[in-house]
């Protein structure tokens, strides 16, 4: 089998990263009219930035909505907690409500890079074919997004605090369980769909709001 370079392997999945499919078509929800006004307005009634981008986390149709610019401009699939939602410390639950991303890890990374405590792990580089273990470990990788609750109570402060749980948006070794719930606690996106969200999130103010559904 040849072995690609990961910086090879790198620019190869650059370049098409803004022509990936997207599943906006699977979830009609998200193009009905009051998707985008009832995700507009952030905790105690303030309106977002006009330059700000809102990632819509639905936890029944694991997926996740990106609205960018005035208007849904992808739909992800992804992985929340096997445990189901909740914020108590330990609990491995994904945490509802609105969050903000506090901290954008791994930029510069290459796809598969594997994070401990938020850090690459020198030469520790899962190939493609790595992406869909069944090993059972759950590895983050690629790139990290740190999220952090905005709604005292229900998922910031003593107690339910999601920063202080270490929740992130974030790539995964378990592709194939994407679109059912599989993760600890965090949202899990593909390798090459992190990377997008990244892209298109990056420097610019970005709220998470993590509902039931859609």
């Amino acid at each position: 089998m040849r072995v690609i370079p990961p910086l090879v392997m790198a620019a190869s999945l650059a370049t098409s990263l803004f022509a990936a499919p997207d599943a906006t078509a699977d979830f009609p929800a998200v193009s009905r009219p009051g998707f985008l006004a009832a995700h507009a307005t952030l905790p105690g009634g303030r309106r977002a930035e006009t330059n700000a981008v809102v990632l819509v986390v639905s936890v029944a149709d694991q997926a996740l909505a990106l609205i960018r610019d005035g208007r849904v401009l992808h739909v992800y699939r992804v992985s929340t907690a096997t445990a189901g939602v909740g914020s108590k410390p330990n609990s491995e639950r994904t945490p509802l409500g609105w969050h903000r991303v506090s901290d954008w890890i791994g930029g510069d990374a290459v796809p598969g890079q594997v994070f401990v405590s938020r850090q690459p792990v020198p030469g520790k580089i899962l190939r493609p074919d790595q992406w869909r273990s069944d090993d059972g470990r759950d590895q983050i990788l690629t790139r990290v997004l740190w999220l952090d609750g905005l709604e005292y109570g229900l998922n910031r402060g003593p107690g339910a605090d999601s920063h202080a749980r270490f929740i992130y948006l974030h790539g995964t070794n378990q592709e194939h369980l994407l679109g059912k719930p599989a993760s600890h606690g965090c949202i899990r996106l593909s390798n090459h769909d992190v990377m997008v969200v990244y892209s298109l999130t990056e420097g610019r103010p970005t709220y998470v709001r993590i509902v039931e559904r859609f």
